[in-house]
């Protein structure tokens, strides 16, 4: 596509604007403009298709415009903008040049407090788009979604502790100076290039030769009672001498003060990080922002949304949209909406702006899944699926009879679904977090454990902290028994590393809090071997899934039949046929229908009575099974043209059955 040619008069701004424009290539014109004003030919401001092109599509034509006397070129270029806009741009800018100041002291931080940083006037009412912001810069997201724990950081700070915080990298460059702003500490960075090296092309060479960290020492020495040292990837510092230099005292005698980031995919050694008193972890979106009075309901999400974004949903529900999101960090939810605002209509429906978050969550490698199956979407099983429901209403607090200590009492840990292959646990654990409105983490068994010494410990501990992050959360454990077997008294490594997985286990389970609403469900085939300690009723529930009886199998058999349009084609099939070159099934199929038409059967009554054959010759049969006969006569119906008539579901059945002989005669 040809970029668009566009006049405008930047005056003194010009430079900058075209450095600007190459850095922020993704950035509308529009929002181009709210930070550099200019001046058009005809006094106006482009057309709204205009206006929403990206950066990279349109080439500036610089032009000068006379000044009109009695103007001055201040009153010119700000004319364009809307005095909120002016405004907004001048207290950001402030904002940032005061947070730079070398000369800011500790003793005037009461001046400006971080409360009194720019917070929106109001809470934002869901239903009206127009509380929402225009703009909402990565600054003011990170410090809207992560206020709480970045209060905690600078108190530690303040108080001359050490802080190790684990948070995603891309959060790093956006908290250390938030948190030694407020702390009164100015921030030295580990990169940070000494007086007393070489200045210029041979300082580089120096850095490279020695090492990229070769300046700590230096830099510890020298470091004053009111600067913090700032290790932006505390892994890059994880050897044996980097760890004695951090452990060093300052030139004045003092222990120096650390401020240190890690990835949570990333884990260093055990004396680095005792080097530090304090250990905060920062994981995906809060779901009530700290500043949320107690009992009400407004999401994180809905104060990380702008205008244009908010106008996309027909209909907005912040619960919802939480659940579509939840795992992503402050910035990734960012990118996700920008993404939706770009690529979603106004009033859109929010199935379809869900759909593209999960298409944008699958890109960024989100490990937080948000189901969509329903108890309804599982045949049979009514007796279970009224435990789960009663299960559901305690962690969801339907239940008004009971207060919350009672109802802490009751709540269960999880439960273990066991049973034959194919029965559906899988399914029931999905429609668990959806009934709940939970997100779900799935984990395979085997995924947990790692070769190294410490680590599968340390991924369960991960999975954890993620689900309490986004709670209502469930964990789900496919393969459970992989993880969870009796633990052994024999020294071999093999078994000592499944007895501590199994303590991790117990160990997670039993540090859940009332508020924390964690749900742990695993599915196992072989209940016989899990460890009893997890099968005690104060933990994880015992639910079999058996084999499904005739009443479960018609209702399997109903759900797969509509899945597979079976219905559809038998009266598509009543209608078109065409005699002249029809074959013999289709002859025998046409044959039956008349009959049944002839008798005053009607067409669902014949769908139903081929549900009901199938349901009582599929004796014995799981769910997974009922569902290959519908899906492998679809299958050869569409590559095959084979007619779906009663004789041809029953030679699937035939086949099956064979099958599931063989199987027998083989393990016998």
């Amino acid at each position: 596509m040809p970029k668009q040619i566009i006049e405008l008069d930047l005056g003194e701004n010009l430079a900058a604007a075209r450095q600007f424009k190459r850095e922020q290539a993704e950035m509308s014109l529009n929002d181009f403009l709210g930070i550099f004003a200019a001046r058009f030919t005809d006094g106006n401001l482009p057309d709204k298709k205009t206006l929403a092109l990206c950066l990279k599509d349109i080439v500036f034509q610089p032009i000068t415009i006379a000044v009109d006397s009695g103007e001055t070129s201040a009153d010119i270029f700000t004319a364009t903008l809307p005095v909120s806009e002016n405004l907004r741009n001048t207290l950001d800018q402030l904002w940032f040049d005061e947070l730079r100041d070398d000369e800011f002291r500790p003793d005037e931080r009461s001046d400006i407090e971080f409360n009194q940083m720019p917070q929106k006037a109001s809470d934002p009412d869901p239903e009206d788009s127009h509380n929402f912001p225009e703009r909402l810069s990565d600054n003011e997201a990170v410090r809207c979604a992560y206020r709480e724990e970045m209060d905690s950081i600078s108190d530690y700070l303040r108080h001359r502790l050490s802080v190790l915080v684990k948070c995603d990298k891309m959060l790093t460059e956006y908290l250390y100076e938030l948190v030694c702003h407020q702390a009164g500490k100015k921030p030295v960075l580990d990169a940070a290039r000494p007086e007393e090296m070489r200045r210029g092309i041979a300082g580089e060479l120096d850095r490279t030769m020695q090492g990229g960290y070769s300046n700590l020492p230096l830099l510890l020495r020298n470091l004053k009672t009111d600067e913090v040292l700032i290790l932006r990837s505390l892994d890059l510092v994880d050897e044996g001498a980097t760890i004695e230099t951090l452990y060093e005292r300052t030139s004045a005698g003092e222990k120096p003060q650390l401020l240190a980031f890690l990835d949570p995919s990333l884990e260093v050694k055990k004396v680095l990080s005792d080097r530090f008193a304090v250990h905060i972890q920062i994981n995906g979106l809060p779901r009530y922002p700290s500043s949320v009075k107690v009992g009400a309901k407004e999401f994180t999400v809905s104060r990380l949304l702008t205008r244009r974004e908010r106008e996309r949903f027909a209909d907005f529900d912040p619960e919802a949209l939480f659940k579509n999101v939840s795992g992503l960090n402050a910035l990734q939810f960012r990118n996700a909406m920008h993404y939706v605002g770009a690529k979603v209509a106004p009033q859109s429906p929010a199935k379809a702006i869900y759909r593209e978050i999960r298409e944008f969550k699958i890109t960024s490698g989100s490990e937080v899944e948000v189901p969509d199956t329903t108890f309804a979407d599982i045949g049979g099983y009514d007796h279970i699926k009224r435990q789960l429901k009663h299960a559901i209403a305690l962690i969801a607090g339907d239940i008004k009879s009971l207060d919350d200590e009672q109802r802490g009492k009751l709540l269960p840990r999880g439960f273990i679904f066991h049973g034959p292959p194919g029965t559906g646990k899988t399914l029931f654990a999905k429609a668990v977090a959806n009934e709940l409105n939970a997100t779900i983490q799935m984990i395979s068994g085997p995924e947990i454990m790692d070769k190294y010494v410490g680590q599968s410990e340390n991924n369960l501990r991960q999975l954890f902290a993620t689900a309490r992050r986004n709670a209502p959360a469930v964990i789900f454990f496919d393969e459970f028994d992989s993880i969870a077997s009796q633990r052994s008294i024999y020294a071999d490594g093999g078994a000592r590393a499944n007895n501590a997985v199994v303590a991790q286990l117990l160990t997670e389970m039993d540090g859940f809090r009332r508020d924390q609403a964690v749900l742990v469900i695993g599915t196992s085939n072989r209940i016989d071997i899990i460890d009893e300690a997890l099968l005690r009723p104060s933990r994880l529930r015992p639910v079999e899934i058996g084999l499904p009886d005739l009443e479960a199998r018609r209702q399997v058999a109903r759900i797969h039949a509509r899945s597979f349009a079976i219905d559809s084609y038998f009266q598509e099939f009543r209608q078109n046929l065409k005699k002249s070159d029809a074959d013999a099934e289709s002859h025998e199929l046409q044959r039956l229908l008349s009959q049944l038409a002839d008798q005053g059967i009607a067409l669902d009554d014949f769908i139903n009575g081929l549900i009901d054959l199938i349901a009582i010759h599929s004796d014995g049969f799981n769910n997974d099974e009922i569902r290959a006969v519908f899906q492998e006569a679809s299958l050869e119906h569409h590559l095959e043209g084979r007619v779906l008539s009663p004789r041809f579901f029953g030679s699937k059945l035939a086949a099956l059955k064979r099958r599931r002989q063989e199987r027998s005669h083989r393990h016998l």
